[in-house]
């Protein structure tokens, strides 16, 4: 693995997930995040790959590279690095997005009377109010590609939308951070457990915490091309582990046969 020096005079950036804080630092046009809970940086590797064979244009996610930090201490963690794909673009998450318009999704979240359906069309028809975007397929291909990587960090932080301050134009980010994906949490997920017994512990985010009923949010065509992806987890230079595992696992789920291409 590469192995990246974290300069002393470095700002650590604490970035805050359902389950709890990870170092991450800017370096020029990098963005280094360590590991805390497991193999998020081989989780965040084999989320890239799995987008990286499907019909998704290539600027609509972002790149993870696995990676050595070193340390201004001397220490070294794993970990893995993106590039940083907001340029001059000012980054605005769902979540923000709502509060700068005096409300909040969890009133739509948290209404009991609403189905899943029903969340996920408010919210997307509130998007539409606030920046003139459909992101109705975008988001939930999105959704769809969580169900296949098991990621269960989707929350409202973790939907970004880009905003051009002199254009005043909005667009959806990237699809992005995937470390909590793939059981890579081994306290919560661990390792020599039968994955059939794991795979039924993960919750989903943020419109329903099953994955199929997010799953079902998805209408568009298989956009995972699976002859392209089994080759790409063969020929990876980096051990990959349980993550291959399970993306091979998910690969043969009758479920999710509708998002892959033969």
């Amino acid at each position: 693995m590469e192995r990246i020096k974290i300069p002393q005079d470095a700002e650590t950036i604490i970035s805050t997930s359902s389950k709890g804080d990870q170092s991450k630092w800017l370096i020029g046009n990098r963005w280094i995040k360590e590991n805390t809970l497991g193999y998020e940086n081989i989780a965040e590797y084999v989320a890239y790959l799995i987008l990286d064979c499907s019909t998704l244009p290539k600027d609509t996610f972002a790149t993870y590279t696995p990676c050595l930090i070193e340390k201004h201490d001397g220490t070294i963690k794993e970990g893995c690095y993106s590039e940083d794909f907001r340029g001059y673009l000012q980054e605005v998450t769902l979540e923000r997005l709502f509060e700068a318009n005096f409300e909040s999704t969890d009133d739509v979240l948290n209404n009991s009377r609403y189905s899943t359906e029903d969340k996920f069309n408010s919210i997307m028809d509130k998007v539409f109010d606030f920046t003139g975007l459909d992101v109705s397929k975008g988001v939930s291909q999105m959704l769809a590609f969580d169900a296949f990587i098991l990621n269960e960090d989707r929350h409202t932080n973790n939907i970004l939308f880009l905003f051009d301050t002199e254009k005043e134009t909005w667009k959806l980010s990237p699809i992005f951070d995937h470390g909590l994906s793939l059981l890579s949490d081994i306290k919560d997920y661990p390792l020599g457990k039968p994955l059939s017994i794991l795979k039924r512990k993960v919750k989903a985010k943020p419109f329903n915490s099953s994955f199929s009923k997010q799953l079902a949010l998805y209408q568009g065509d298989p956009f995972i091309r699976r002859s392209l992806l089994l080759e790409k987890l063969n020929e990876a230079p980096y051990e990959l582990g349980r993550a291959k595992e399970i993306a091979l696992s998910q690969l043969r789920d009758m479920q999710l046969q509708r998002l892959i291409i033969d």
